[in-house]
């Protein structure tokens, strides 16, 4: 009785992320099958349950759905809601097991139409379900903080309007539209093309993000990296002068040195950029292979591309903390939102 209770305080002591990788490990059950209701009251609601909007513990049960989903009301802020309210999967009508199975289909970088076929659901569907998922994962990966030895650098991608725009009463094309995607009409740093500033450490954490049309700045770079790369950090990058504001007013060691050099600044110290240069190839191999993305989805499937590749953890203990980070996340996404995106967010 006594072990008992220890694993009881134990599990009870465990993150949210960190209990789905338990239920999923002694269930068996990967998949994560809809008795996931009661697992998500027991995390979500705090077990005796807590309101996910207003946080009060006065909160009571409220009827069930015609699905047979429990309901719940919080007796502070009148508000009714159900285990997975304020989440992506809420509003769907479609069972959290296809959720699961349809996150499983994205960590295998399967087709929209593969994956719509494996989740019975449709082709728009399992396109909002990308961006829903994605959207949320991008704002989880803001948190992410480089230390140690930093390359940077910055990549770029033409300006894709990519998408079925003729019924759209929002947006009207700027330029006659590219076939293939590939053509631009200016030669160079154009505005045609979107800069993308890229770091990756010494441990193999990285982070991307749309920055600007044409040339780099040191403004765009300044605030895409200064509050990710931590004080003290060495700075590796090529001999581009945007990246001396950074360093200054960041306390950086900063090294820059010609393409593909590689220098040892201090003894024992083994300093390059190559890192950063196989990072800007697998990102470019990964966008091409959706034949080019929209401009306006470019920083999603960044993200994509930073999960699957700077994972380095068993497939299922990952799958399971990525499930657990989307379920616990409090952000709510509607299908309408995502096809109404600026198509050009990133003109800085």
């Amino acid at each position: 009785m006594s072990q008992l209770k220890d694993v009881i305080t134990s599990y009870n002591n465990l993150s949210f992320s960190d209990r789905i990788v338990f239920y999923t490990t002694i269930s068996n059950d990967t998949t994560v099958s809809d008795n996931m209701q009661s697992f998500l009251i027991e995390t979500r609601l705090d077990g005796k349950g807590s309101c996910l909007y207003c946080e009060g513990t006065h909160v009571v049960k409220n009827g069930k759905r015609k699905d047979g989903i429990q309901r719940f009301l919080c007796r502070d802020c009148r508000k009714s809601f159900i285990a997975n309210s304020d989440s992506i999967t809420a509003r769907t009508r479609k069972s959290i097991t296809v959720w699961a199975a349809y996150l499983r289909c994205m960590m295998d970088q399967k087709t929209l139409k593969r994956s719509s076929e494996e989740c019975h659901i449709s082709m728009s569907t399992a396109f909002t379900w990308r961006h829903k998922i994605l959207d949320t994962l991008r704002e989880l990966t803001e948190k992410v903080y480089l230390t140690g030895i930093v390359e940077a650098d910055e990549t770029f991608f033409n300006v894709s309007f990519k998408g079925n725009h003729k019924r759209s009463h929002d947006f009207t094309m700027p330029r006659k539209a590219h076939k293939r995607g590939n053509d631009v009409h200016e030669k160079g740093l154009s505005s045609e093309k979107v800069c993308v500033p890229c770091a990756v450490n010494d441990t193999g954490i990285s982070y991307a993000k749309p920055g600007k049309l044409g040339k780099i700045s040191s403004t765009c770079i300044t605030s895409t990296f200064e509050e990710k790369i931590a004080p003290r950090a060495v700075l590796c990058t090529d001999k581009e002068r945007a990246y001396l504001d950074l360093a200054g007013t960041n306390d950086l060691e900063l090294v820059q040195m010609d393409t593909d050099c590689r220098t040892s600044a201090k003894e024992g110290e083994d300093y390059g950029i190559q890192r950063i240069n196989a990072y800007h190839s697998r990102l470019k191999l990964f966008i091409r292979r959706f034949h080019g993305v929209s401009t306006k989805h470019l920083g999603n499937y960044i993200v994509w591309n930073d999960l699957l590749f700077g994972n380095h953890r068993n497939r299922d203990t990952f799958f399971a903390q990525l499930w657990g980070q989307l379920l616990c996340a409090r952000i709510t996404r509607y299908w309408q939102d995502i096809p109404r995106r600026p198509p050009l967010p990133v003109v800085a």
